[in-house]
């Protein structure tokens, strides 16, 4: 494989290094543009046949049209942790964070409504979906959520997991460097007897 190539594998793996955990500091750059949502992605079905899926190494939300197509995403504070996702009775993404314990509601563009306060003030594991039985004392109106499938991953999507999933970029990046190692040693047993023979 060629030097150059093999350089690149391991610049691209180190950036996927960095960028799994500076990713969701992206702000709103990123609200328009799909990331891979397949890798611990749960996702719920939306009243109007679209989807909301949550992927949890990327601390991020993304809507999904009923033709299957990508429509906005956004981020949110989840500390590095996991987060459930649910649907207000009106309509709005709600995600309750692991880390933290905290309620945050959302417009379905991504618009935060109000502000964060704390949910689950009770020691339990936060769940992946929010149904309206976790929150028994009214403390959020919410509608029953429907687990569905995640989106299909578009082919931008797949080829962007090494930018972000720490274990691909560092495999990336390993890959690299042992085929560096390795060339450089066979190039350097290669010219010994040459160099021996002009001797």
């Amino acid at each position: 494989m060629p030097r150059r190539v093999l350089q690149a594998l391991m610049a691209i793996g180190v950036a996927g290094f960095v960028g799994a955990f500076s990713i969701p500091y992206a702000g709103t750059w990123l609200d328009h543009f799909e990331l891979p949502a397949f890798f611990e992605t749960n996702t719920i079905a939306l009243p109007d046949g679209g989807r909301l899926a949550a992927t949890m190494p990327l601390q991020r939300v993304q809507r999904y049209g009923k033709d299957g197509r990508f429509r906005n995403g956004w981020f949110v504070k989840a500390y590095g942790g996991h987060f459930g996702i649910g649907l207000t009775s009106d309509g709005r993404a709600v995600v309750c964070t692991g880390r933290g314990r905290q309620i945050l509601v959302f417009e379905l563009d991504g618009q935060s409504v109000g502000d964060p306060r704390p949910c689950f003030r009770v020691p339990r594991e936060v769940p992946k979906i929010l149904q309206p039985t976790d929150f028994p004392h009214g403390d959020l109106n919410l509608q029953r959520a429907i687990p569905v499938e995640p989106p299909s991953p578009s082919l931008v999507s797949i080829l962007l997991v090494p930018l972000w999933h720490p274990f691909v970029a560092w495999f990336m990046a390993l890959v690299g460097y042992v085929a560096l190692r390795f060339g450089r040693a066979d190039r350097q047993t290669g010219s010994s007897p040459s160099a021996a023979g002009s001797a």
